[in-house]
């Protein structure tokens, strides 16, 4: 939107001194009628109008537009009324309106783009109708002569210059809407992720208590603790020390087994349904953000599984970890979809499966769908050198 008001503001305020070279010949003759002062009160009004537009585009004060364009609008209506007052009564063989429809309402339709598109359509409205219209008058008054063929004529010409600036003002409420949907998107990705990274912080805590404390818990016995017991107990106080402080760091390696019963843990929460199976290297270990964004994308597709698949449909998750890579497959045989169809508010896909596997660093996601068939998720993950 704003780049359409720049962009359009300096095109509109260099086209205002197009008047000038459209037929200077006539616009000389019709200023002879009148005082010599009005000449130069017009081209002055003309000019400051033109230089405001194109500053105003190159500042970027899009929001100026409006004010800059009524006053525009009154400046450019007072030098018409001028013209009337200085006129000498004379008049010249002027040609008919067809003749002089370029240059006599050319202003006036400039000045109405540049109220649409400071949003006040309905005065751009009555700039085109009030200036256009006493526009034309002077012209027929500055001929000598005035039939009906003339007012139909000023008619049909006000009419189409209207219709003008409603197509603008549609382009101009078009550009508007989209910029209000695609802010929306933004925020509820941005709202979609900061739960995502909440959740994935909430499964890790899950995960730890689980596999670890209770563990631990269930390991102890009356009597002396030994060393390797109190190693382990000191390393979860230590660990549950790390979730409490907002800014603790967080675990930079997760082992395949960790891995695995987070993803299970995970898997479970959406969907008792969904099979799981697991296989590779369960001594292996990856960064903890590869992990979460395996753990979450995959999250992602089972939750659209869950939504649009349909209850008859199954799910199968097929995760494979070996040294240095991971690799998960998403497979379900509900109604499918077609990818290409899916609405761009519609970021689950996108954003949440594929978009999150390419943002990190050695991660790649495809999705495949076919209506009727049902929907394939493919996830990799290759450590880099770095990485391992």
């Amino acid at each position: 939107m704003s780049r359409i008001q720049n962009n359009g503001s300096v095109i509109l305020g260099i086209c205002c001194l197009g008047v000038f070279a459209i037929n200077p010949g006539r616009l000389a003759e019709f200023a002879s009628l009148t005082s010599e002062w009005w000449s130069w009160s017009a081209v002055a009004v003309i000019v400051a109008t033109s230089a405001s537009l194109v500053t105003i585009g190159i500042r970027r004060r899009t929001d100026l537009l409006g004010s800059v364009g009524s006053v525009a609008a009154l400046a450019y209506t007072g030098v018409l009324v001028l013209w009337l007052a200085g006129w000498n009564g004379a008049t010249a063989q002027l040609p008919d309106l067809n003749g002089l429809d370029l240059w006599v309402i050319f202003i006036p339709q400039i000045l109405g783009c540049v109220l649409v598109m400071g949003g006040r359509l309905m005065q751009a409205l009555g700039t085109v109708v009030v200036a256009g219209g006493l526009s034309l008058g002077l012209t027929v008054a500055a001929s000598g002569h005035g039939e009906w063929r003339e007012a139909v004529q000023a008619v049909w010409l006000l009419a189409l210059i209207s219709l003008y600036q409603v197509i603008t003002w549609a382009v101009i409420a078009g550009a508007r809407r989209y910029d209000a949907e695609r802010a929306a998107v933004a925020a509820e990705a941005v709202r979609r992720l900061h739960d995502r990274s909440r959740g994935s912080e909430q499964r890790r805590l899950d995960a730890m208590v689980h596999d670890r404390l209770i563990a631990i818990l269930l390991a102890l016995r009356p009597g002396p603790v030994s060393p390797g017991g109190r190693k382990a107990i000191t390393s979860v106080l230590d660990e549950i020390a790390d979730w409490r402080s907002e800014d603790g760091p967080g675990p930079t390696r997760v082992s395949a087994a960790d891995l695995a019963q987070r993803l299970r843990l995970s898997l479970d929460e959406i969907d008792e349904r969904v099979e799981i199976a697991i296989d590779g290297d369960p001594d292996a270990d990856y960064p903890a953000d590869a992990s979460d964004a395996i753990i979450d994308a995959v999250g992602e597709a089972v939750r659209n599984f869950h939504r649009h698949a349909g209850v008859d449909a199954a799910c199968a998750v097929l995760c494979d970890v070996r040294d240095g890579a991971i690799t998960v497959v998403i497979v379900d045989d509900g109604v499918g979809f077609e990818p290409r169809d899916v609405p761009a508010n519609r970021i689950g896909v996108a954003l949440g499966i594929v978009e999150r596997m390419h943002v990190l660093a050695g991660g790649d996601g495809r999705v495949e769908s076919e209506p009727g068939v049902g929907t394939r998720v493919e996830l990799s993950w290759a450590a880099s050198a770095g990485d391992r």
